[in-house]
Formats: structure tokens, sequence, C-alpha cells
């Protein structure tokens, strides 16, 4: 922005340091509007600095004619997030204005004089777009939804969406065809575990009741089945380009808790929203240092939602406010989503499908998937999903590569020995996955390949390595997640791992070079009545072909 930038060679980091910086373009765990938002650093216990940040924003504001401004601020171990909300075809130069009053606040707190207001106005009124806000208002007043990137603005959804250049010449109200505008179904998932499978789920429901499916996952973007795009879409990005195709007739979208810190939610209303659990992951990013807060995160979905899927097993969830929530859980509960009598079964009691008949339970032994299922069959019901295809859907999708790669996949080699392939990773999704290893296992013996992320704290790392030993393995092979480092050494992960393993007691551990190595070097010796658990599985493909060259075959349903 030229001029409007020369504060920042003037600013010292003495007192606060300026993380970031970035536009909420939608609801957000700050406000449900449009919003800009910095993350900074200063010394715990200090509020000074956020005092000073909102008497310069409110200085700012001022000078530029906004009013008063309505400061938003989260403050967590360290430092705060500091945000206000903007109009959306501004939000560019207000992050200006909230980064300068960052800055002034900054030297204030320093003990030198505020900085000057930098002439943001020329900036300011070059992107203003009266006729992009003109249509959302009409869209707004009409009940039409609208979908806004840096590109393009789109009103209505699906098969009924209008698009234009968001920085073309825009039509005039008056010459939109509003009758021809409306919404499809959508759906938001997100959760710790548990979202990729709910979503390919309800995904697979909605096929089953004729409907082409638009879905997103850290996978890639589905539509009627077939991935058309690869690649992690859990954020706006992959929302919006499914809500804007015309071969759609429902959404069903996995909506990550980094999507929505970053940039806020793709929608400002959904149909239902479905929170399959909360536990330990990702802990430390955008200033989420506990799992309480970390709910309230994840609850942003349910905050734009008509109505709500929740995890009736889940203490956090229990706690989410909603005029319509339809609850799920495993264990017998009254008015919820629930297994009685080995049936899956609606809250009003009505049997559904017996657990034995959901391939992806395998007999109930997965009792994670149990909840998957659950929870995926309210979340169907609620978007307007028949009973029908809800049955017909979870008897059809399976554990297998095709229908969920990456997730549950069982496969058995003509020896006998059978290799468990999932992305659990984090301590509660090993927790689950291995307490179906040992179920599948019985008495035979359980070999855990393992690695994890280099974003994940030291403690988190432990915990991982403390679930692994509780499933008594007979042996243990770790790796590196190659591409996942994320800042730390070669093989540091490995050597925390390693440790906390032979403090709990394994004994038999082994570093390996990847991902085929470990199950190369596991196969060699492995016994008949063995399973192999992979987790994370990163290059669930390469498994697969080389399970597949030994003569491994699928094990969808006990």
């Amino acid at each position: 922005m030229g001029a409007a930038c020369d504060w920042r060679a003037r600013a010292t980091i003495e007192v606060v340091r300026l993380l970031d910086s970035r536009r909420l373009t939608g609801p957000s765990v700050m406000h449900r509007a449009p919003s800009v938002i910095v993350e900074v650093a200063f010394d715990p216990g200090d509020h000074e600095p956020i005092a000073a940040w909102e008497r310069e924003l409110a200085r700012i504001f001022s000078a530029l004619g906004w009013g008063v401004p309505e400061p938003l601020v989260r403050s967590y171990k360290g430092g705060a997030a500091l945000a206000f909300a903007a109009p959306i075809d501004v939000l560019m130069p207000a992050t200006d204005v909230n980064e300068w009053a960052v800055a002034s606040a900054t030297e204030i707190a320093a003990g030198r004089p505020a900085l000057e207001i930098p002439p943001l106005t020329d900036a300011i009124a070059a992107v203003r777009n009266p006729a992009l806000l003109a249509l959302i208002a009409a869209a707004g007043t009409r009940g039409v939804p609208y979908l806004l990137d840096d590109d393009e603005l789109t009103l209505g959804m699906g098969r009924t969406a209008m698009s234009w250049p968001r920085e073309g010449e825009l039509p005039p109200p008056s010459e939109v065809a509003w009758s021809a505008l409306g919404s499809i179904p959508v759906a938001l998932i997100t959760g710790t575990n548990g979202k990729t499978t709910s979503t390919r789920l309800v995904a697979r429901i909605a096929r089953a009741a004729g409907l082409r499916a638009g879905s997103t996952s850290t996978d890639g973007i589905a539509i009627d089945g077939k991935l058309v795009e690869s690649g992690d879409y859990t954020g706006p990005a992959g929302a919006l380009a499914v809500l804007r195709r015309p071969d759609v007739d429902v959404a069903v979208l996995e909506t990550a808790r980094g999507g929505i810190l970053r940039r806020g939610l793709a929608v400002s209303a959904c149909d239902a929203a479905l929170i399959t659990n909360v536990s330990s992951d990702h802990l430390g990013d955008y200033g989420i240092d506990d799992v309480e807060t970390m709910a309230r995160v994840k609850a942003v979905v349910v905050s734009v939602a008509r109505g709500a899927v929740l995890n009736a097993e889940d203490p956090l969830l229990a706690r989410i406010q909603h005029p319509n929530i339809a609850w799920f859980s495993v264990e017998p509960r009254a008015h919820a989503w629930t297994i009685v009598d080995g049936t899956l079964t609606k809250p009003d009691g009505t049997p559904l499908v017996r657990v034995e008949d959901v391939p992806i339970t395998f007999g109930g032994k997965a009792r994670y998937n149990i909840e998957n299922a659950l929870g995926a069959a309210a979340l169907a019901s609620m978007v307007g999903l028949p009973d029908a295809a809800i049955v017909d859907g979870l008897r059809a999708f399976t554990s297998s590569f095709d229908d969920n790669p990456g997730r549950g996949n069982l496969m058995q080699l003509p020896s006998g020995t059978r290799v468990l392939v999932d992305f659990g990773h984090n301590p509660a999704g090993i927790e689950r996955v291995l307490a179906f290893a040992r179920a599948l296992a019985g008495e035979g013996p359980v070999t855990v390949i393992s690695g994890m992320p280099g974003d994940r704290p030291d403690d988190e790392l432990r915990e991982v390595a403390a679930q692994i030993a509780r499933a008594q393995p007979r042996r243990v092979f770790l790796r590196d997640l190659e591409g996942y480092l994320r800042g730390r050494e070669p093989g540091s992960i490995p050597a925390i791992l390693r440790a906390s393993l032979a403090a709990n007691g394994v004994r038999i551990i082994s570093d390996t070079t990847g991902e085929i190595d470990a199950l190369v070097r596991a196969l060699a010796d492995a016994r008949a009545d063995e399973l192999i658990v992979i987790l994370p599985s990163i290059d669930g493909e390469s498994v697969l072909a080389h399970l597949r060259a030994q003569g491994a075959t699928w094990c969808n349903h006990l």
C-alpha cells in the first residue's frame, strides 16, 4: 500500500511482537461478521499493550470517519488475538489499520510517543465497492445466500448459483434474476477425530437418496463419489469450490479448525453442523492452548447452523447451547441417536439397522466407527435425507481404500497376517484405533508402525507413545513423516517416541526410513496371527500397492 505501510519501518518489537495479520472473511471464533485480526505476543500478565491498542484503534477510526470501534480481544498465554469487524469490501486496508494500531501501541508500551496516523484514506477509497455491498444486502433481504472470495461473487448455491468477477462490472440488484437463485442443503462437519469418515459417509447416504453430493475433506474434493481435486480442502476455498458447482445437490463439508482460525467459515448459515468430538490436537497454534478453547473454535460451525448434531459422550460438547440439538451416543441414552439391542436407533425409538450390518463397525469391534455412523445418520436426517437412504448408505459404505482411503483400511495377506492402515495422528485417535486393533487381534500379537508430525508438542508425542504402549505391541517401528517435520530435525520425533515407549515397557523398538520400509521389515518376520497397524498412514496408495502385490485382500466386514 505504499505510504500506508511506512509506519512498519519505525515500529519496534521491544514490548509487543506482531505474529500474524489476516482477514476473517466469514464467521469465526472472534465474530459472526467479516473481521480483521492480528496475533500479538507480549509478556504474560501485561495488559497495557491491549489497552494501548484499543486507544490507538479508536484514534485511527476517528481519523478515518469510521465511528467508534468495537474491539474484540481473545487473550491467551503469552499474547492475544486482537480484531474488529469491518465491511467486507475494505478488509484488506482494514488489516493495515489494525497493524498500525498495534505498532503505535507498541511504541506507547515502550514509553515512546505514539505514531502518526498514516494516509490510508486513498487506499480505502480505492477498494470500496458499493455495487458489491448492494448485491449482498439485496441477497440478504431475499434470503438468497452469497459466496465471496478475492475473485468472485456468487449469489445462490449449486445448480441455482450465478457468479460475477468481483472486480468486474456488477449488475444492480434490479437486474438480477432473483427467482432463479436459491440454496442447497449444506452440512458442516468438524471435530478432532472422525471428520473425514463422517463426511464420506453422509455423502454416500446422499447418493443413496439419489442426490449428487459434493464433499470436501483432507484428501480432496469429491463430486458424486468421484475425487475431482486432491489435497487438503477443509478450509473455505474447498467449500466455495463445491458450493459453486452446478452439478451439486447437497454439500457435505469437512471443516477443520485451521480454516476456521485462518479465514473463518465460507458460509454465514447452514442447515446442520456435526461436531464428532474434541480432544488434544494442534494445541498451541493461534493461541489455542487448551481443549476447552478448541471446543469453542469447533463450535463456530454450530453458531451458523439451524440444527446441531453433537456427541453426548463428550463433556465439552455437552456445554454447547443451541435450540435444535440432535444428540448421539453409543451408550444407550434416551432422546438420542443411540444403540439399542445392537441396533442403530433414532431418538423416537425407531430402529434403523443392526450394527453388525454396518461394515465400518466391523461387527461392533470398531466402537469409534459406531460413533461415526450415529453422528452421520443424525446429520443426514437433519438435512432432510430419508431413513431408507440412511440405512442403504450405512450398509453400503465400507472401510475399503475405495470408500474410505486411509481410515480403518484392513487387509489380509495369504499368510493370514493382517494390516490395518489408519490416519490416527493424535492421542485420542490413536487410542481408539488401537482399541479396535486389540479387539481384532484377540490373543494374537500386534505390531505398530508409527510417526508423528513435527508440529506436536513433546508432551503430546509422549502421550502418543503411552497410548501405543497400552496396546501391548510385540514390537514398534518408528519413522519420520517425510514432509511433516514442521521445523524439527530428522530423527528427533522418533527419538522422543522411542524414549517414552521404552519408559512404558515396550522392548522391541526399531527405526526405519519410511512407511514402506517399515512395512517391509514388519512383514518380514510377522506371525500368521499378527496384526500390523500403520499410524498415521500418509502414503496409503503405496501401502495398498505393496500389499496387493503380495496377494493381500480387503477385510471389509467381520
